[in-house]
């Protein structure tokens, strides 16, 4: 996956030397979105964190095949809008984006987008907008302005590997008897995350003996959302101390 996000890197810096992404059509985009839509694909699917912070949370879902990226899904909600956004690679590069947006501000709040990228550009862009969601589907896509600014292609694989923005540093435990949390943060970005512990691991006991000696060391943590009560949790399944 570094290498991925290297590859990632390298066409941006490319595409702000004016030169072409890859040889694809909006068509060929089209055949290839429904290809891999279909019933028969199989994926490996990874799901991140939920990262919070000041009236916002940000999650990732991964779908990849032979160890390369076809899809990121992420939902972002912040107190003004919830937006869902899928997009699908090809040869290492975002070539489709289909967004949702949800919006508390706009007049018309419910929004659809299309677009088509050759990995540098914007090929061409569609949405639609609708009063009720529901009314969305019946809508035809009209011929919008997108500009690639607006993405952060980067951005997910960032919150999977736990990197930049998304690194997390131990806090705290917060003890709601009998329910125990592990409270990781990044102080930079103010993401932070609240994981459920159920059993014993030795990162755990290292940081229960000594909370102040560890404050502020990152861990990388892998983890696992469960239904308890009726209630959505992260429940902590490994971790690691990345200075180690």
């Amino acid at each position: 996956m570094r290498n991925s996000a290297y590859l990632l890197i390298l066409f941006f810096l490319i595409a702000c030397s004016g030169e072409q992404g890859i040889e694809i059509s909006t068509t060929e985009i089209d055949a290839y979105v429904s290809d891999k839509m279909g019933e028969s694909q199989i994926f490996d699917v990874s799901q991140g964190l939920r990262f919070s912070r000041e009236n916002e949370t940000y999650e990732v879902v991964r779908y990849m095949q032979n160890d390369t990226v076809v899809l990121y899904m992420e939902t972002d909600v912040t107190k003004d809008e919830q937006i869902i956004r899928q997009t699908f690679f090809k040869e290492g590069v975002p070539v489709y984006v289909d967004e949702f947006i949800a919006s508390n501000i706009n007049e018309i709040p419910f929004t659809q987008r299309k677009i088509y990228l050759d990995g540098l550009n914007i090929i061409e862009s569609y949405e639609k907008s609708a009063f009720a969601e529901m009314d969305l589907e019946g809508i035809d896509y009209e011929k919008a302005n997108a500009d690639i600014s607006e993405f952060d292609f980067a951005r997910p694989d960032s919150a999977l590997q736990q990197k930049g923005d998304f690194e997390m540093s131990f806090e705290e435990f917060i003890i709601i008897d009998p329910q125990t949390y592990l409270i990781l943060e990044n102080n930079e970005s103010k993401y932070d995350v609240a994981l459920f512990v159920s059993e014993e691991h030795p990162v755990l006991t290292q940081l229960f003996a000594n909370p102040d000696d560890n404050k502020g060391r990152t861990i990388f943590v892998t983890h696992q959302f469960v239904l308890m009560n009726g209630i959505e949790r992260m429940l902590f399944i490994e971790g690691e101390f990345i200075d180690d």
